[in-house]
């Protein structure tokens, strides 16, 4: 059994390097006992997309209003399954590790695993601050103990965190006749972290795309923002609202440095009377709140890559109460016609996570 843990573990942690090699297939590809093996795992589930990676079937999918992803072999026995969750989901003790043990690091991301052998687990990635660092894994068990890392030791992270914050303190040699007046200046106590949170990393855009945003939404014509955040996909949002109160999310390309397309946030009597009839016979016997309904459309000079101007569409976040007092949320997308389009299985940004 610890051979199993210790297999699956490792599997978890190569977990990136697996979704690099992954084909989207349709149904009728996937084995029989594969989808045996999902039917038998879950009483409720809806599959939005089928992968294929070596030696896999990943199954992206909604049980009970929760987004996330099922891994099987192909002989159809099934792995372990995927869920990505918001910090204030996970165990305190998670977020006390990471704040106390990697300063300079942001939390990139945090997902609960159901595995097979019954052993759930936490898994948190982390990167260090600045361009061109690379991703940490830390596997912690269900009440928040670390079991597994791949990060850098936190004692030498704390200490090299330390002194490039306070290059003052770094202890010279004693004086020397060659050195008259160097002395060794003893080091300070490292300040103990004061909250029981992570810092969030500001996001500033290019100056480029700073100037766009500055010329299209003068600041005479904002109440409020812009706040920025990156996004997955090269892109990323400012979030503001106009003098009639009215919010927005501009989303821009990095790469290009322009506007790709704006979301309107409506208000919740201009909700589209469409979707609410289809979240109404989704949800049909359970309690759901619509927490934002957006409106995208995209700027007149945004193509896609079949050089067409994209239809406008709709973006939706409705929560459940789950255990105690947590909530749980379904990303969903709809056509310019309130059509459903499909799932999302993860929040946008750093603002979207509800």
């Amino acid at each position: 059994m610890q051979e199993m843990k210790k297999f699956f573990l490792i599997a978890l942690m190569c977990l990136p390097l697996v979704a690099l090699a992954q084909n989207k297939i349709k149904e009728t590809e996937v084995p029989k006992s594969v989808l045996l093996a999902l039917e038998k795992t879950y009483e409720s589930y809806k599959v939005k997309t089928w992968y294929q990676a070596p030696g896999q079937y990943i199954a992206e999918f909604v049980t009970d209003g929760q987004a996330g992803r099922c891994y099987f072999t192909a002989n159809g026995d099934w792995q372990y399954s995927s869920f990505p969750v918001s910090l204030d989901e996970c165990p305190t003790l998670m977020n006390t590790y990471f704040v106390n043990n990697y300063p300079g690091y942001r939390i990139r991301s945090t997902e609960y695993i159901e595995e097979m052998s019954g052993d759930n687990y936490y898994r948190m990635v982390i990167v260090k601050k600045g361009i061109g660092s690379a991703d940490c894994e830390l596997i912690f068990d269900t009440r928040g103990k670390l079991q597994r890392s791949t990060a850098p030791d936190p004692e030498q992270v704390r200490r090299d965190y330390y002194t490039h914050n306070n290059p003052d303190d770094t202890p010279t040699a004693d004086a020397t006749p060659e050195q008259p007046g160097k002395t060794r200046r003893p080091l300070r106590k490292r300040p103990k972290p004061v909250e029981d949170t992570p810092e969030i990393e500001a996001f500033v855009p290019s100056d480029a795309i700073a100037a766009n945003f500055a010329k299209r939404y003068p600041a005479t014509r904002l109440s409020a923002g812009p706040e920025w955040y990156e996004r997955d996909n090269d892109e990323c949002v400012a979030y503001f609202s106009n003098n009639q109160k009215n919010r927005f999310e501009a989303v821009y390309s990095m790469s290009t440095e322009t506007l790709i397309k704006v979301g309107k946030v409506l208000a919740k009597e201009r909700y589209t009377s469409a979707i609410l009839k289809y979240l109404a016979e989704k949800f049909k016997g359970e309690k759901f709140k619509v927490e934002k309904m957006v409106v995208y459309e995209y700027d007149a000079k945004y193509r896609g890559p079949d050089g067409r101007k994209p239809k406008p569409y709709t973006y939706v976040v409705v929560s459940q109460k789950g255990d105690g007092h947590t909530l749980k949320f379904t990303r969903m997308e709809f056509d310019n016609t309130g059509k459903f389009i499909g799932l999302i299985a993860q929040p946008l940004d750093p603002r979207d996570i509800q």
